[in-house]
Formats: structure tokens, C-alpha cells, sequence
């Protein structure tokens, strides 16, 4: 109940610092993705994503997010559910951003008949300022996890972000992760879009440094395995040949402490007025 009412003060408190008033008509952007994920250690992962945004107001957006991902080890199996609620203001030149996520993993360890659990909280807060094609903004994200392992996560982003033409843009984002068992990390993100032709659209990027725990405020995924993170590069391309859908095909390799991870993605994305 505390957390609904926190998460309506917020919208309230957005309403009233711009003005919003009720949109013309209903934006809604429904979303699936399929991702296969290949591990060094023999793992294999499968995730089923939903993500949605609301528009209620001229400058106000409702975010929703289901993940149901599977992990399967010789050693055990890991069932994690995902929920996400967010919301958007735009408060031109700022925007903000808030969500907050609970994520319940559950363990089975083999062949012995022995169960474990874990849950995670995670509230986020963005700042964007827009001025002369570029955007500046911070991020701070709080996690604490219960069960299987305790841990608790507090991470600092700042962002730049440029729109050099119509067709190329680019994002920098440093990162510095606090961690509840004394870890205390760096790391610096690039990201580029290049639209080659109107229907297809390139993205690449990654990140060096390292980093845990970490939470996308724009992608809304979160890497919560324990391992340290060392590295990530990605590349996607969208494709919009029919009209108000698009069609992702993504491919990223990431690297941690003790194993590599290859994952491959598939998905759709509509936009939709009632």
C-alpha cells in the first residue's frame, strides 16, 4: 500500500508541475520479447517479456512490465518473475522518470529435494534536461534482495546524450555501483543509433569497466546475477516495414567474473490509438 501511494503522489506531483492536460487520444505501446541466453558454464536461459506504455495525459506515460525467465544448471533450476511499474512526465525541457520493480526468484537444486527463494525491490529515479539537441540527466536506482543472498545495491548514472542529425545519435553513460558486500564499481556505457534506410534502424554499443546488479532505466532490464560484470557489447537492428509495428533482432555477448553469456533476442513493439 505504501508503495501505491508513493507511486500516486508522484503522478499527482507531475500533474500539477506541468499542467498536463488529458491527451487527444490514448497512446499504447504494447511490446514482447523472446530471449535466448547460451552460458560458458553449460546454462541455458529463456525469458518471456511483456513491457506496455500508457499515455493518460499530453506529457504523462504509464510504463508496466511481466518478465518470466528460466534458467536451467546441471546442478539446479532458477524461476525468476519479474513486475515493473513506472511512470513518465515531461515537464519540457525536464523529464523524469520513476519506477519500481519486484523481482521473486525461486531456486531448485538437484537431485536434492531442497528449495530456495529470493526477492528483490528496486525503485529508480531519472532526471533528463533537454537543450540544443543534446539531453543531461542523472539516475539513481536502489536494490535490496532478501532470501538466498542478502544484498543491497545503490547506483549513480549520469548521462549524455546527443542527436547529431536526423539519422545518428549517440549516449554516454558513467556508472558508479555500491554494493552491501564491499564492492564498489566503475563503469562507462557508449550507445549509438545510425538510421540507415526509414525502415531499418541500427543500434550498437556496450560497456567497460565493471558493474553489478545493474539496472537499464531506459531498456528497464537488470543483470542481477552476483558476479561482477566486466564487459558487454550489443547489436540490434528495427525494422519497420508495416506500419505502427516493429520488429527487433538483437545480439549481445557479456562477460563476468567466472562465465560469458551470449544471448540472442527476438521481438515486437505496436503503437496503438484507440
Amino acid at each position: 500500500m505504501i508503495k501505491k501511494n508513493i507511486l500516486y503522489s508522484l503522478i499527482l506531483l507531475f500533474v500539477s508541475l506541468a499542467g498536463i492536460s488529458k491527451a487527444d487520444s490514448t497512446f499504447i505501446g504494447p511490446s514482447f520479447y523472446y530471449t535466448y541466453g547460451d552460458y560458458s558454464k553449460g546454462r541455458k536461459s529463456e525469458s518471456f517479456a511483456f513491457y506496455n506504455t500508457l499515455q493518460l495525459y499530453n506529457n504523462l506515460y504509464l510504463i508496466n512490465h511481466y518478465e518470466n525467465l528460466s534458467i536451467q544448471d546441471r546442478d539446479w533450476d532458477y524461476l525468476q518473475q519479474a513486475f515493473l511499474a513506472g511512470v513518465i512526465a515531461e515537464v519540457v525541457p525536464f523529464y523524469f522518470k520513476f519506477n519500481y520493480g519486484h523481482y521473486k526468484g525461486d531456486f531448485t537444486f538437484l537431485p536434492f529435494p531442497f528449495d530456495a527463494s529470493d526477492y528483490t525491490n528496486l525503485y529508480s529515479l531519472d532526471l533528463l534536461y533537454y537543450a540544443d539537441d543534446f539531453y543531461f540527466g542523472s539516475s539513481y536506482t536502489h536494490l535490496n534482495q532478501i532470501g538466498y543472498k542478502k544484498q543491497i545495491v545503490d547506483q549513480f548514472t549520469l548521462r549524455l546524450d546527443k542527436i547529431f542529425s536526423y539519422d545518428f545519435f549517440a549516449s554516454i553513460k558513467p556508472s558508479y555501483t555500491k554494493l552491501y558486500d564491499g564492492r564498489n564499481l566503475f563503469s562507462v556505457a557508449l550507445k549509438m543509433h545510425y538510421l540507415v534506410l526509414p525502415e531499418v534502424l541500427l543500434k550498437a554499443g556496450g560497456f567497460v569497466g565493471e558493474r553489478a546488479y545493474y539496472f537499464d532505466t531506459d531498456l528497464l532490464t537488470i543483470f542481477n546475477q552476483d558476479d561482477t560484470q566486466k564487459y558487454q557489447i550489443f547489436i540490434q537492428t528495427d525494422l519497420s516495414f508495416i506500419k505502427d509495428f516493429k520488429f527487433i533482432l538483437n545480439y549481445q555477448h557479456t562477460k563476468f567474473t567466472s562465465f560469458e553469456i551470449d544471448y540472442f533476442i527476438a521481438g515486437m513493439r505496436a503503437a496503438l490509438f484507440p
